[in-house]
């Protein structure tokens, strides 16, 4: 039975009320490949947002009838959005990315157009050179299209117009660059309490249940039956709206939506982002980095409902690839900072990720080395370290902190994440150096994995290295380092200068 079919029977018994002509507005600020501006009123009701409901059934397509279709394509190294509010609140896009870097993939060139209230038919009139049409016509490995949150609805709809212009899209992206994947950023229903119920909704779960079915539909059936392009098919839908019928189930905090109980709040655009990076770059969202300020506890619920949603398997740039293994007694060995040392692999604040890194002894490995959260770099460091490595290691380090003062540091943290060793226990070996003491302010970095740290004091450091003993990765294969000032000293900044990751045992 396809998946259209089985929402069709869920649907059974639920009651439209048409309103001709009515449009509710997703926002009214238009944003430009990221640069706001003064976008069109609302029409139709003023305060709206997503679903507080039950459980959800959804997930991913990409196929023609009975055929597995073509392999999946490679992680996307651009991406298009097109949308309205609801997609540059955040701007979902911009978190998009950050997830994406963070888990080691090159960073994508993500892109967007989004005009408040806008739905895909206003987009398709838009002949601006900086329109959606003209941005798509570019050709992009990736096209997110988010329509207007009541257009793909019985309700309200129409929806046929949703799936004429999905189609329209579809073939220009297409046509554009025929290895595109399209995909339907799927929204979310209006919170419990807001006054779009019970008419022309009669709650949050008959709306999420129109608007899953027709993107869904879109997706599965109108799209590959209509489309002009004879490219191989390849539409999925991201399905965020899923995800927070299923996070709302349990309840609140965190609440998703906004002030308006319409848009999506900063836990709801965090899960927006979550469920777009699984769908886009076919990976698992748990353990990625907490953004928009979330706690970690919050963060990890919202990934398990991405999760739970997506179906995909996975984690980071890896995926599910075997690993090499790594001798006892070998190393890798990682110089982070500006300056790249003859024999060292570089992790520069350009290159974010250090990907397959040799062992000292020559070998190979899967290992990737990601840096993420650092605010700067120098080159004040001591060269002449007395631990026979070359100046520019020691010379160099990425760092962390804050200007305004050592508690403002405390609520910085960097991370320097290792994927793609086997499992095993490994020491870490932690050396940075930058001259001088700050003012008396010392420079006492702290690194941290799970609960364990040690601190190390970089000021005029020429040799000495702080080290975490046993240290294994975790079920998703990650050693999570993060770097902060210690709260033992005063110091503003925080420093990393070279990492190794010496294999210790089994």
């Amino acid at each position: 039975m396809s998946r259209a079919l089985l929402l069709t029977l869920l649907l059974l018994g639920c009651e439209a009320h048409p309103i001709p002509g009515a449009d509710a507005g997703d926002g009214a600020v238009q944003t430009d490949a990221g640069l706001p501006d003064a976008g069109p009123a609302d029409s139709g009701p003023t305060d709206a947002g997503p679903t507080d409901a039950g459980p959800t059934d959804a997930g991913p397509v990409d196929a023609g009838p009975g055929d597995a279709g073509p392999p999946p394509p490679p992680p996307p190294a651009s991406v298009f959005f097109v949308g309205n509010s609801f997609t540059f609140g955040g701007p979902v896009p911009t978190l998009v990315e950050d997830l994406a870097v963070y888990a080691g993939f090159p960073p994508p060139n993500v892109e967007y157009r989004a005009i408040g209230g806008q739905t895909l038919e206003g987009h398709r009139a838009d002949g601006d050179p900086d329109g959606a049409p003209a941005r798509v016509a570019e050709g992009w490995d990736a096209v997110v299209l988010q329509e207007h949150s009541v257009r793909p609805t019985d309700s309200v709809g129409p929806a046929a117009r949703f799936y004429e212009d999905a189609t329209w899209f579809y073939d220009l992206a297409k046509t554009a660059n025929p290895a595109a994947e399209i995909v339907l950023y799927e929204t979310w229903a209006r919170r419990f309490n807001h006054s779009i119920y019970p008419d022309p909704f009669t709650d949050p779960a008959d709306m999420q249940a129109q608007l899953r079915y027709h993107y869904y539909y879109a997706a599965e059936e109108h799209v590959p039956a209509n489309r002009a392009s004879d490219a191989p098919l390849s539409i999925r839908v991201a399905p965020a709206g899923d995800a927070w019928e299923l996070q709302l189930a349990g309840g609140e905090p965190p609440k998703l939506h906004g002030s308006d109980d319409y848009h999506a709040g900063p836990a709801g655009q965090y899960l927006n982002a979550l469920v777009l990076y699984s769908t886009l770059f076919r990976r698992r969202a748990d353990g990625l980095v907490p953004l928009r300020g979330l706690d970690a506890a919050t963060a990890a619920a919202l990934q398990r409902a991405a999760d739970d949603v997506t179906g995909e398997e996975g984690f980071g740039v890896l995926g599910p690839s075997p690993l090499l293994p790594v001798s006892a007694g070998d190393a890798i060995a990682i110089d982070v900072g500006p300056l790249p040392a003859s024999g060292w692999t570089a992790l520069t604040a350009s290159a974010l990720t250090a990907p397959d890194v040799a062992t000292e002894s020559g070998a190979a490995t899967r290992a990737h080395v990601t840096s993420w959260g650092f605010s700067g770099t120098q080159e004040g460091g001591a060269a002449d370290n007395v631990l026979g490595w070359p100046g520019d290691v020691s010379r160099d380090t990425l760092w962390v902190g804050s200007f305004d003062g050592h508690a403002a540091a405390l609520e910085m943290e960097a991370r320097l994440v290792v994927r793609g060793l086997p499992d095993g226990a490994y020491r870490l070996e932690l050396f940075a150096s930058r001259d001088g003491d700050d003012s008396g302010r010392g420079r006492l970095t702290r690194y941290r994995v799970g609960d364990r740290f040690v601190d190390l004091e970089v000021s005029d450091n020429r040799g000495t290295v702080a080290r975490l003993e046993d240290v294994r990765p975790d079920a998703r294969g990650e050693i999570v380092l993060r770097v902060g000032v210690s709260p033992e000293g005063g110091a503003r900044f925080a420093y990393a200068g070279a990492l190794r990751v010496v294999r210790t045992g089994e």
